[in-house]
């Protein structure tokens, strides 16, 4: 009983005075283990920095860095690499600015990163990070890395063959396109440059299904903020004829015309005025203003049922009316329509 009582003094002892104690086996202990209290009568040991959390208004900062793999190409304003993040272990597209660049187009770079950053959605191309490299003082910004192509690229190979593209797949694309569609005008944002070109297959890299997303925000309109079109923006092939005006607003509803000219494109392999390709940008404007292509049910292969091809030449009429109040006032009702009608191919 004495050493145990001793051994609990002890504990007290070193309680009070703040200094460590270790229980030890007992040398002389032999029908029974006893215990007994080992103080260090020396400075305590010293104790471990406790790590400082960030307070309310204060900033953390770091240092990015990503490994350049590959390039991939380059736009007007801009050269992309595959690039890996070894902090989170993932391959990344790094999109950097190019050198001379004007000060406008940098603002649409910037643009593009902040405005896409908003977006949370499956088809709509994530957005991670936005700097400036410290060497060159070039602007960058890293988004998904999304192996495949885009649909520009597949309407070419799929013409080189002299093929269309199975109505099942557009049907998939258009499906997810104008999901991201409505999903963008919810957030109060219109693309202003939806084609096929910004149209991305790829494939899932967890469940390797095949996924499209919609990609470039960087001439898009905030709704929030000023509509009217200050400068003419997107792809003449494409634009709504609102876009085509100086001063005019603009809405969701001119993405609704955008997609309309893309499923076109899409379905019969060629653009709705393909006659004005090389023609001067005016006459390509008036063109979506005042003229009406060929309905598409003139160029889809022969065997298309028709109740697809009159279904089709029903959703391009009314998703690229001259007057938006006339279209379709919704991405997600030209798609529930569109699904409809490519349902019974």
């Amino acid at each position: 009983m004495q050493t145990w009582a001793a051994a609990l003094y002890g504990v007290r002892q070193a309680v009070r005075a703040g200094r460590p104690f270790f229980p030890v086996f007992s040398r002389n202990a032999r029908s029974r283990i006893g215990w007994r209290h080992a103080m260090l009568d020396a400075q305590p040991r010293p104790r471990r920095p406790l790590i400082e959390i960030p307070g309310l208004g204060s900033e953390v900062h770091h240092v990015k860095r990503y490994e350049v793999r590959r390039f991939l190409g380059e736009g007007g304003m801009g050269r992309v690499y595959q690039a890996y993040d070894p902090v989170l272990e993932r391959d990344v597209a790094l999109k950097v600015v190019k050198a001379g660049i004007p000060e406008g187009e940098r603002r649409r770079f910037r643009r593009e990163a902040i405005v896409g950053a908003r977006f949370c959605y499956p088809s709509i191309a994530r957005i991670f990070d936005l700097g400036i490299c410290q060497r060159s003082d070039a602007e960058w910004f890293t988004m998904e890395y999304l192996p495949g192509t885009d649909m520009a690229a597949v309407i070419d190979r799929a013409e080189a063959r002299g093929k269309h593209l199975p109505l099942a797949a557009v049907a998939d694309v258009f499906r997810q396109i104008l999901a991201a569609l409505q999903y963008a005008h919810d957030c109060r944002i219109v693309h202003r440059d939806v084609k096929p070109a910004n149209m991305f297959v790829t494939r899932d890299p967890n469940t390797r299904f095949m996924t499209t997303k919609l990609l470039d925000f960087g001439v898009a309109l905030d709704l929030d903020g000023p509509t009217k079109t200050e400068v003419l923006c997107g792809d003449p092939n494409y634009m709504a004829p609102e876009q085509t005006r100086f001063g005019a607003d603009v809405d969701p509803r001119a993405d609704i015309y955008a997609a309309g000219m893309s499923l076109y494109e899409v379905v019969t392999g060629r653009l709705p005025f393909e006659e004005l390709a090389d023609a001067p940008l005016a006459e390509l404007l008036r063109a979506q203003r005042e003229s009406a292509p060929l309905p598409p049910s003139l160029l889809l292969p022969a065997g298309t049922p028709s109740a697809v091809s009159e279904g089709l030449d029903r959703v391009f009429a009314r998703a690229c009316a001259k007057d938006p109040d006339d279209r379709y006032q919704s991405a997600v009702e030209m798609q529930e329509v569109l699904l409809a009608v490519l349902s019974l191919a």
